[in-house]
């Protein structure tokens, strides 16, 4: 960075450049005081931010993501994760898997065909199933405790 002389009564001292920061809403971007002689069009409504708010914005604290919307560059906090309505998610993923392990069964129970007792003990372990997920307590997520699906 270049410093700049300064005359204090004959003696001169450096002083180190300091940056300044600007950003524009209107392009939703940062511009630097020391690159501003590079910038052939520059935003009208450049506004300057404290190096602090830079610094910070750049390397935001843990639990904290960058933002820049019309309200201007801020951080806000990470949100806590919905862990129910992950699970509610998950459920819907078991149960589709369980309504497509049984789709031909069913199928051939529609079409009047019987089931063999094999086949018949395979939809009913996979109805129970369906029937515990449903039934699964979902207001402890994460640590929901998720039945065994039956064996294929």
């Amino acid at each position: 960075m270049s410093e700049e002389l300064q005359d204090t009564d004959n003696n001169f001292e450096e002083t180190p450049f300091v940056e300044k920061y600007y950003f524009s809403l209107s392009v939703k971007g940062f511009y630097l005081l020391s690159s501003m002689p590079l910038y052939e069009n520059k935003p009208d409504d450049l506004t300057e931010m404290l190096s602090e708010d830079y610094d910070r914005y750049w390397n935001p604290p843990d639990g904290y993501y960058q933002v820049f919307d019309d309200e201007g560059p801020r951080l806000e906090k990470i949100p806590d994760p919905d862990y129910v309505a992950q699970a509610e998610a998950q459920r819907d993923v078991l149960l589709a898997e369980a309504n497509s392990a049984t789709y031909s069964l069913n199928l051939k129970l529609m079409m009047g065909r019987k089931l063999t007792e094999s086949e018949a003990s395979k939809v009913n372990a996979w109805l129970d199933y369906i029937d515990v997920l449903n039934d699964t307590d979902l207001s402890d997520a994460p640590d929901v405790q998720w039945p065994t699906r039956p064996s294929e």
